[in-house]
């Protein structure tokens, strides 16, 4: 065929869309996500979703929100994550030499909190966030609103926790509390109560009245790196060889009863905290409403700061206390899972909060499995569709036969 023949009409390309189309098709999702965002309502997320894309068709940001909170990232602004995403996702090479080690720490923090939100949003919210690059003040919307489901649902669990974490407290559960506690106020909570200061205390002090007052007075600096001793069992005792200078920091880590009971508090309601493994609302509970289907460490991070909140005698959430930072608590917690560190501890807590040390996880149907698995262990469900099929061709002949 020669250049000035037309190509036959099968082999044309189909035309892209300009930039302009493409950013306002964008620009109109997004105003649809905001204006679903506010009608929507906040106490009952509904979790349908699409067949064929798999993204979500009547979550709202405010929802995503309540999950990022607990499975993406508390503390950074949802709005810095979004200018990050957009970032490392237009730019064609990082200069990660220039980097200092914590410059790269928060870098690679937020590239990992960047696709939790996108992947928990879906595909088409990270495609629409890229074309919305000069909209900065569409993405602020969006994620003004995200926000304001990651407030309102730490506010939720905060309060929940304040009410219920008295019943938590003793690792006897049939042991009483003395003095007791109020569950409407945490200000006899932390340093006050011998219970709430002992958790609260630091592992590697000891628990007496000379080490709560030097913490009082701030002789005794306590910060986010400072590990707790609700991480560990009652009985667990910090012990420093004076030799080798090693300690048993790392000895039963997480193994504490107090977070286990926060943990099931959050996901699957503050019935279930005291229950055994896998005992849930099911489809009521929180993991459900937010896709929670294993825990992870920055779920684990979370859990933490929680717990350490709901013990402590703040009346209202302060990220900053004296010399302690919250965020510097979560991060330190996340970091202990870094590399596959402490996975024991992962299935343990999965196997408390959802019944298996995987988590929540839906049964294999791959096709090796299936041919793997023996006649007899036929479903009831196959051998009816079996039988039907095998009754639908029976009453066909019958038919043809009657019409020859």
């Amino acid at each position: 065929m020669s250049s000035s023949e037309e190509p036959p009409p099968d082999s044309v390309v189909a035309a892209q869309p300009s930039a302009e189309d493409a950013e306002a098709a964008a620009t109109e999702a997004i105003n649809a996500l905001l204006n679903r965002a506010d009608q929507g309502s906040d106490d009952t997320p509904s979790l349908k979703r699409k067949h064929a894309d798999k993204d979500d068709i009547s979550l709202t940001l405010k929802d995503y929100g309540r999950a990022f909170l607990r499975l993406g990232d508390p503390f950074t602004p949802v709005d810095d994550i979004i200018q990050h995403g957009i970032f490392i996702e237009t730019t064609e090479e990082v200069d990660y030499p220039k980097m200092n080690k914590r410059q790269r720490e928060v870098f690679d923090r937020n590239t990992e909190s960047w696709e939790i939100l996108w992947r928990m949003i879906g595909q088409s919210f990270r495609e629409q966030m890229i074309i919305l690059t000069k909209n900065r003040k569409l993405r602020r919307r969006a994620a003004k609103t995200i926000t304001t489901g990651i407030n309102a649902s730490r506010g939720e669990d905060a309060s929940t926790i304040k009410k219920n974490i008295i019943n938590y407290l003793l690792a006897d559960t049939s042991a009483a509390l003395d003095p007791p506690l109020q569950p409407s106020t945490r200000v006899n909570r932390g340093r006050h109560h011998t219970v709430t200061a002992r958790l609260t205390c630091p592992a590697k002090r000891v628990p007496d009245e000379n080490t709560f007052k030097g913490i009082a007075t701030g002789a005794i600096p306590v910060t986010g790196k400072s590990f707790r001793r609700f991480f560990y069992p009652d009985d667990w005792t910090y012990v420093k060889d004076p030799v080798t200078k090693e300690s048993n920091i790392m000895d039963n880590l997480f193994e504490g009863h107090l977070m286990i009971r926060v943990a099931k508090c959050i996901l699957q309601g503050p019935s279930s905290a005291l229950k055994g493994p896998g005992a849930g609302r099911g489809d009521q509970g929180n993991a459900a409403k937010i896709g929670a289907r294993a825990i992870t460490k920055r779920l684990m991070g979370y859990i933490g700061i929680q717990t350490l909140f709901g013990i402590s005698d703040l009346e209202t959430w302060k990220q900053v206390d004296g010399t302690f930072d919250y965020e510097e608590f979560y991060w330190t917690i996340v970091s202990l899972f870094d590399d596959d560190d402490n996975a024991q501890v992962l299935e343990h807590f999965n196997h408390q909060v959802f019944g298996n040390a995987a988590g929540n996880v839906k049964p294999s149907t791959s096709a090796s499995d299936a041919a793997a698995s023996d006649d007899d262990e036929e479903s009831d469900l196959d051998a009816y569709k079996a039988l039907r099929a095998a009754k639908k061709a029976r009453l066909d002949a019958a038919a043809a036969t009657t019409t020859q």
